[in-house]
């Protein structure tokens, strides 16, 4: 596995301990983890068992009930695979630190997901200095990305045309999967916790329960096989036609990327894989989103300190155009009660609003609609900024994400350029009602979302 993976915050000579733990986060699968890995491979050469803690928040900042539902079906099909390959599985509620602190004691090594956004960032830190203090050595292993993010850049880049040619030259450096090694001394258990039912796991959490689960995804590494085989079988190869809202061609494997529950560098390759059988440009399309725009995402909250704050999450030449633009009339004003109601004048982003609370997805071009129109309805940018940022995160399984957090950036001008001068818009790019009926057959989009069982 390529060491570019690994970082190394504090390393001892000793290595007394009864396990090597693995402080498993955001990576929630068994295969393609490069930090299962690599600890796997630590307990080995000292001929100690594994030790694997998942810790459930229960006030996780912005989590819901559905946040929590598709996570927690991953975790009980993870704990069946960790225990068949002998890898004790603990599963703790409650803060990070506290209940990571009795394992860190008789740990002989520590190996840890990498954090993105700053939350994570945070709690990591806290984890890595508590290890450190414990002269305990400690790695933290990047697994959520196909080019490690400060192997690809040093800097937060400008557009995705900046990143490209970065990502493009190391790309093949990186496409290749690793088996997960046998552990030799084992030791497992299965995590208690998990035996229960999902919905009794989740009633004594202090999380927002009126967002119930969806009926649209389940979580697990074997769903995320299934959604990528089945939209290779029935998507991909007109994917080049998936800006269509009213073909419903998009992956849906966003989810699952976000919880971890599937690699990046392995979709990249089954969809590569099909270059020489289906239509080109819808390959080449998939990459680009897949390896150029999410790992522009991930570039943008590791070096933008304030990626999830107004005042400095866009470039400077749209905070100029807003500012000229602040004063102007706007035609609707509308609250989040309105939006929650469908209660807008516009069907298309009634029903946009519709898919994301039903399903916790919503179409991809969609999604800039829906935040362009927040734009203009709102009475501030600053009142719609944060209005799409408590939706976006509430209502999305790939909520409170790298992807998420520059998508709400990038209605505000982030990543793109300036577009002719208009009222309210200013120079950020503008998109109606128009557009849609134009390009698409959108009420299409609307019967089939008008359709969906709550």
């Amino acid at each position: 596995m390529d060491q570019r993976y690994i970082k190394c915050h504090y390393k001892t000579t000793h290595t007394d301990g009864e396990y090597v733990l693995y402080w498993m986060q955001h990576t929630q699968r068994f295969a393609d983890n490069h930090a299962l890995i690599a600890a796997i491979k630590a307990a080995n050469s000292l001929d100690l068992p594994l030790k694997v803690v998942f810790n459930i928040v229960n006030d996780y900042p912005e989590g819901t009930a559905r946040h929590y539902h598709f996570m927690l079906e991953g975790l009980q099909s993870l704990n069946e695979k960790l225990y068949n390959h002998g890898i004790d599985f603990n599963v703790t509620t409650g803060a990070f630190l506290d209940n990571l602190k009795p394992f860190i004691d008789d740990a002989a090594m520590l190996y840890i997901d990498k954090g993105y956004t700053r939350y994570l960032r945070q709690i990591r830190q806290t984890v890595i200095d508590y290890a450190k203090n414990q002269d305990c050595t400690t790695f933290e292993v990047e697994s959520e990305v196909i080019v490690p993010v400060e192997s690809a850049s040093s800097k937060c880049e400008y557009a995705a045309r900046t990143i490209r040619p970065k990502l493009l030259k190391l790309k093949d450096d990186f496409l290749h999967l690793y088996d997960t090694p046998k552990l030799k001394n084992k030791k497992a258990n299965k995590a208690s916790q998990l035996n229960h039912a999902i919905e009794t796991l989740i009633k004594p959490l202090n999380i927002d329960h009126t967002v119930k689960k969806t009926i649209y995804f389940k979580g697990g590494e074997d769903e995320a096989l299934k959604q990528l085989d089945a939209f290779i079988e029935n998507g991909l190869n007109t994917y080049h036609e998936s800006n269509d809202p009213s073909k419903d061609l998009t992956s849906k494997i966003s989810p699952y990327l976000h919880f971890g529950m599937i690699s990046p560098v392995r979709v990249y390759l089954a969809i590569s894989d099909m270059e020489e059988r289906m239509n080109t440009e819808a390959v080449d399309n998939y990459l680009e989103q897949l390896l150029i725009r999410r790992e522009l995402a991930f570039n943008f909250v590791t070096y933008c300190e304030g990626y999830d704050t107004f005042d400095s999450m866009t470039d400077q030449w749209a905070y100029e155009t807003m500012e000229i633009h602040l004063g102007d009339k706007r035609d609707y004003l509308y609250t989040e009660a309105d939006y929650l109601n469908l209660k807008t004048h516009d069907p298309y982003f009634n029903a946009a609003m519709k898919e994301m609370m039903v399903t916790g997805y919503m179409h991809n071009y969609m999604r800039m609609y829906w935040g362009k129109k927040i734009i203009e309805w709102s009475p501030s940018y600053e009142e719609a900024y944060t209005l799409m940022l408590t939706l976006n995160n509430r209502f999305f399984l790939d909520g409170r994400d790298p992807n998420s957090y520059a998508g709400v950036a990038w209605c505000f001008g982030r990543h793109d350029h300036g577009w002719k001068d208009r009222d309210v818009f200013g120079k950020l790019r503008y998109m109606n009602a128009n557009g849609l009926k134009r390009k698409f057959d959108i009420d299409a989009y609307v019967t089939r979302i008008n359709q969906l069982k709550e």
